[in-house]
């Protein structure tokens, strides 16, 4: 067991996440008003994507500020950004599944899942990572509660979320570049 998996299972660890979690939603949610898409940052893109990926109950769209800072920042690095924000926002689905906490109902679904996970874990974490769906939160519960290698989990979920960001960041730029070409601007 690595030192950031022990210091995940202790009590301490877990709520030291908690904590820097909700220090992160509660000025996300005090500053809300003052955000502007025009001035939208590579700071706000990992916040946000960060937000979003933690499984928080905040509705953040990452997507939507990814695509729309893309256009008018730089794209690789807003996908850049955007898939390591999004891999560490992932982390809370895994702890919660390495803690032993019983956070899901263990289901019928969940139970495919927890299958899958342990026939081809990484093929699983890498493609629900890489596509928008909002079943990658069982998949990680799943991996933590499996005790799936941290350093293998990180791998294949930081790929997956590069491969969905750099798609979403170029979609946008080359679609706006498109209809700015057609209109002659």
């Amino acid at each position: 067991m690595g030192r950031l998996e022990r210091a995940a299972s202790s009590w301490r660890g877990r709520l030291a996440i908690l904590v820097f979690v909700a220090a992160v939603a509660a000025g996300a949610f005090l500053l809300h008003d003052r955000i502007e898409v025009g001035r939208l940052s590579y700071g706000a893109v990992a916040v946000a994507v960060l937000l979003a990926s933690g499984g928080l109950v905040v509705p953040v769209p990452a997507l939507a500020i990814t695509c729309t800072t893309a256009t008018f920042l730089n794209p690789a690095a807003i996908a850049v950004i955007a898939g390591l924000a999004g891999t560490l926002g992932e982390l809370t689905g895994y702890f919660l599944g390495y803690s032993g906490n019983r956070v899901i109902s263990r289901g019928r679904f969940y139970g495919r899942v927890e299958g899958w996970m342990r026939r081809r874990g990484w093929l699983l974490l890498f493609l629900m990572s890489a596509a928008p769906n909002p079943l990658f939160d069982l998949a990680g519960i799943a991996a933590g509660a499996l005790r799936y290698p941290l350093w293998r989990f990180l791998l294949a979920v930081g790929l997956g979320k590069q491969v969905k960001f750099f798609v979403v960041a170029y979609a946008c730029y080359y679609s706006l570049q498109g209809v700015k070409g057609a209109l002659g601007l």
